[in-house]
């Protein structure tokens, strides 16, 4: 399924760049000066789900390239992920419009853990082949990192949900910290991994390397 996954990676960016769009669309110009902090609630709203949805785009793009292929159960977990992604702009309206902060708040928070749980399921699915060129132990140990990083990753996002949801006239801002927290886990390997590309080795070398001393 080689060409599925070609095919659906430029569908991908294809929605996330009509996502984006929509979402500074969505920013309603202000008519008199009295409207000017409703509109700079929007564009701090805005960049909050652009880094969101930025972070979606570069993790995904970081567990793909380490495969060539997908199997139908990834494509659906990724056509989920993706549906998911593109209610942002809903959500993101309605934490400037809906008169109940907390409901907004739990409908964005749930999208940003949902999305975050199906890119980590998808994550270790493509990494099985993989792992199982690699010896027993490097294996394990490499396949238990991934359950661990699934898992902290998941706790943070509903951390922050909780947060939000408690301070919600300002703590929708926390979602800032997400992509953050989640750049720092993948800043490492993700060095590691481009040193040996310029060394010439692959990913399942790297990880050999890494996993199997």
């Amino acid at each position: 399924m080689k060409k599925l996954k070609e095919r659906f990676d430029t569908l991908s960016d294809a929605i996330i760049a009509i996502i984006m769009t929509i979402l500074v669309l969505e920013i309603k110009i202000p008519e008199n000066m009295v409207q000017l902090p409703r509109l700079a609630e929007a564009i701090g709203l805005f960049l909050v789900s652009f880094i969101i949805v930025t972070n979606f785009w570069y993790h995904r793009m970081q567990i793909s390239v380490n495969s060539d292929r997908t199997t139908f159960l990834i494509f659906i977990l990724d056509v989920l992920a993706h549906a998911l992604l593109s209610l942002y702009p809903l959500a993101t309206k309605m934490l400037v419009e809906f008169d109940i902060k907390w409901v907004a708040i739990l409908i964005f928070g749930m999208i940003n853990v949902l999305t975050g749980i199906l890119l980590g399921v998808m994550g270790n699915l493509m990494m099985c082949d993989v792992v199982s060129e690699l010896p027993e132990r490097a294996g394990h140990l490499f396949q238990s990192w991934q359950n661990r990083r699934m898992i902290l990753v998941s706790i943070s996002d509903v951390l922050v949900l909780l947060i939000a949801l408690y301070f919600n006239q300002f703590g929708i801002y926390f979602y800032i910290l997400s992509p953050f927290i989640e750049f720092l886990l993948n800043y490492k390997q993700g060095r590691r991994y481009e040193e040996a590309l310029n060394n010439g080795q692959t990913f399942k070398d790297l990880l050999e390397r890494r996993y199997g001393e």
